[in-house]
């Protein structure tokens, strides 16, 4: 599994080479720095979100909501800040309370995740409108976030965001805790056969409670960085962004069916379909067709998927064939 996925990276990071080639030939100014850093810090938050819903597909599963729990985390974080004057991280809690709500509607219940985070992407987004400081306390519409401390969150060294930096750190622990703990095993036993995990005596409860928690932890993770940006936030924050996410996440090599994937394939995935926008608007693609390119993306990178688990069934059945 090791090898397959480091196979599968090596070949994002291919394509993506070929697209900052391309789009650097087809427009002086892509290959910028200030191109560069825009790229980085547009999508970093991105990439920080598909590492985390990363981990409900792994499973097999799916979480819908991840875009509303940054809308609503974000809002938290406005109100806490302008009308509370309480610190504001404090809300990083609230993703991971939120995550794991997710995860216990589906443990409790037994709830398909597809039902159940798309019943909570309504019910945050709803939610976010009901304790919006912005509504509730009009003179807040104008005010921005002057804490010194809060604003730090998303600066930059040279030419390196914040956010790109928190990104490498979050990959480099999630990698640790997938491929090298008891944990990590677990999760991809559960998404590879749920069944046979649990006949084998793995808390199959436990390990999806866990991953909805990190997924709503990136998520506010990627809110305390939009606000920091803006020094403020609206409403609409997050909406649409869980498609974004899921794309990467399919992008990067995460199998749907469950037991496959890592996390540095979805942040590459971010960054992938990043520069792929980011280079059709300077070479002055409209921004109509922006989509259906990154869409064909996505078509080819589940087709590639369906084709690698048709050709792992065939194997099986040669080998149970074999033994036979």
């Amino acid at each position: 599994m090791h090898r397959k996925s480091l196979t599968g990276q090596l070949g994002l990071i291919s394509i993506l080479l070929l697209l900052i080639i391309i789009f650097s030939l087809l427009s002086p100014n892509f290959r910028t720095l200030n191109n560069l850093r825009s790229v980085l810090s547009n999508y970093s938050h991105i990439a920080i979100m598909a590492v985390g819903v990363a981990f409900p597909i792994i499973l097999g599963e799916i979480d819908l909501s991840v875009g509303a729990i940054m809308g609503l985390v974000g809002m938290v974080l406005f109100n806490l800040l302008l009308i509370h004057q309480l610190p504001a991280p404090l809300a990083i809690g609230i993703g991971l309370g939120i995550g794991l709500v997710n995860g216990l509607l589906i443990n409790r219940f037994k709830l398909q995740a597809f039902i159940a985070t798309l019943a909570t992407l309504v019910a945050y987004r709803g939610i976010t409108y009901g304790i919006s400081g912005r509504q509730l306390f009009p003179e807040t519409t104008v005010q921005a976030i002057t804490d010194p401390l809060y604003l730090a969150i998303d600066t930059k060294i040279g030419v390196l965001p914040y956010a790109f930096i928190y990104l490498i750190l979050l990959v480099a622990v999630t990698h640790v805790l997938l491929h090298n703990t008891k944990l990590g095993m677990h999760i991809y036993a559960t998404g590879g056969n749920e069944t046979a995990a649990q006949l084998s005596g793995i808390n199959v409860r436990r390990v999806r409670l866990f991953a909805y928690a990190v997924s709503g932890l990136c998520s506010a993770l990627a809110a305390l960085i939009m606000t920091s940006r803006m020094r403020s936030t609206q409403e609409s924050l997050g909406l649409s962004f869980e498609l974004s996410a899921i794309t990467a996440v399919i992008i990067g090599g995460v199998s749907l069916r469950g037991g496959i994937g890592t996390t540095l394939g979805p942040a590459l995935g971010a960054f992938l379909a990043g520069t792929l926008y980011t280079g059709l608007t300077m070479v002055g693609v409209t921004t109509y067709a922006q989509p259906v390119i990154v869409g064909i993306v996505l078509l080819i990178a589940v087709a590639y998927d369906k084709l690698l688990a048709t050709r792992q069934r065939q194997r099986q059945l040669e080998r149970g064939a074999q033994h036979g």
